[in-house]
């Protein structure tokens, strides 16, 4: 064999190495005994090569090595059809398979074959395991940002465009599936949608929550999020416990919403059903009532979660001073109904009121107020006043029996 041995190569830092030629066309550097087409020896423990696939001579594979020669394999990257990346402490040339990208681009990771099925909808990275998948990040740094994973969108149709989006088009989403023992099906998924017009440093959004029921092939809307914080909540059935809204800009079947329809007075809004197969419990309809089944309200009252328990302070003069009105509302109701005017309770009793900010669709805050009446609070002061009242009766009734007087 004949070989070329340049000895006496100085490096900068003074030191000697050595590189070799051999017959077969094989350079080695760092080392007179070329294992690759190229053989690279760092140290006495690190080596780098350039050679044919073990597997297949026509194409070409890049090693790192642990040892003098290329025998205990850290890492093995072939190029070819598929740019594989491998992983082991093995003697030899062949180590198992970490990583893969193929020629459509995409990296597979646990696998050498990706998955291609109109269900899994494709995509650009696939990791699989025997066991199970998991997909970690970690954020280390010292300020309150955490880590995140990003969907986004843009209409360019090419890489890097900035072409805005659309009213209703899918901003990402992220898909739950299971094989059924032959196909991938969809279980369900949480999809964000543009929700109106999008424009300069506006993206409206909304969030669609959607699962496959018993026996169906396709997942269903079953709540939704919008841009101005509603929550449209819905079910098919009633034989399933849940919450179903069925009222104004509230009312859809599967996943089509109707935003235009009206719903006429007195009809359900709301519906709550408490165990599978029963009746609705509870109703909440689109002109303010509330029903229920059983007629009962009530409030966590138990003496362990309360202190400082004392006597309440006499109600009368506050319950005298109320004026009860009878009155419409401007909007929506025509019907006269018995009650109180809140302004004029706050001058007897402002603990009786509240108030909560007035808002835009958007949301947005438009510097006025409405104010509501905290009833059940009202009806304590009644009973106090009651009470009260009663106590008069009976000196009254005592003092009317003690001078004889029936």
């Amino acid at each position: 064999m004949s070989r070329i041995n340049v000895t006496n190569f100085r490096h900068p830092d003074g030191t000697d190495d050595n590189i070799a030629l051999d017959s077969s066309g094989r350079v080695g550097i760092g080392t007179t005994s070329p294992g690759e087409k190229l053989d690279i020896n760092v140290s006495s423990t690190l080596g780098f090569s350039i050679g044919d696939d073990p597997a297949d001579s026509t194409k070409l594979a890049l090693r790192s090595y642990q040892g003098s020669t290329n025998n205990n394999v850290r890492t093995i990257s072939y190029i070819g059809a598929d740019h594989r990346f491998q992983v082991g402490d093995v003697t030899g040339t062949t180590a198992s398979e970490a990583a893969r990208i193929d020629s459509s681009g995409r990296l597979l990771v646990g696998t050498s074959t990706a998955r291609s099925t109109s269900a899994l909808g494709g995509g650009q990275s696939q990791i699989e395991s025997a066991s199970f998948a998991a997909l970690q990040l970690f954020g280390n740094a010292s300020n309150s940002t955490g880590s995140y994973i990003g969907l986004w969108k843009s209409r360019s149709g090419s890489v890097g465009g900035t072409t805005i989006v659309g009213a209703d088009d899918t901003l990402g989403e992220i898909t739950f599936g299971g094989y059924d023992g032959t196909n991938a099906v969809i279980g369900g998924f949480v999809r964000c949608e543009v929700d109106g017009t999008p424009g300069a440093n506006d993206m409206p959004g909304r969030l669609v929550f959607s699962v496959t029921a018993a026996g169906a092939a396709s997942p269903t809307e079953r709540m939704r999020i919008k841009s101005n914080g509603n929550v449209l909540v819905t079910q098919s059935s009633a034989s399933v416990d849940g919450f179903k809204s069925d009222c104004t800009d509230g009312s859809f079947t599967g996943s089509a919403i109707s935003a235009s329809t009206t719903r006429a007075a007195g009809t359900s809004c709301f519906l709550f059903y408490g165990t599978a197969n029963a009746a609705q419990s509870i109703l909440i309809y689109n002109n303010g009532n509330v029903q229920n089944t059983n007629n009962s309200y009530g409030a966590i009252s138990d003496i362990k979660l309360k202190e400082n328990i004392v006597d309440a302070n006499s109600q009368w003069d506050d319950l005298k001073a109320l004026q009860v009105r009878n009155y419409n509302f401007k909007e929506g109701q025509t019907h006269t109904q018995i009650g109180l005017v809140a302004q004029e309770v706050e001058l007897v009793s402002p603990g009786l009121v509240s108030e909560s900010p007035d808002r835009d669709e958007e949301g947005n805050d438009l510097g006025t107020v409405t104010k509501s009446v905290n009833y059940s609070v009202l009806y304590m002061k009644a009973v106090k006043a009651l009470q009260e009242a009663m106590e008069r009766i009976e000196t009254l009734e005592a003092r009317l029996t003690a001078a004889g007087i029936e």
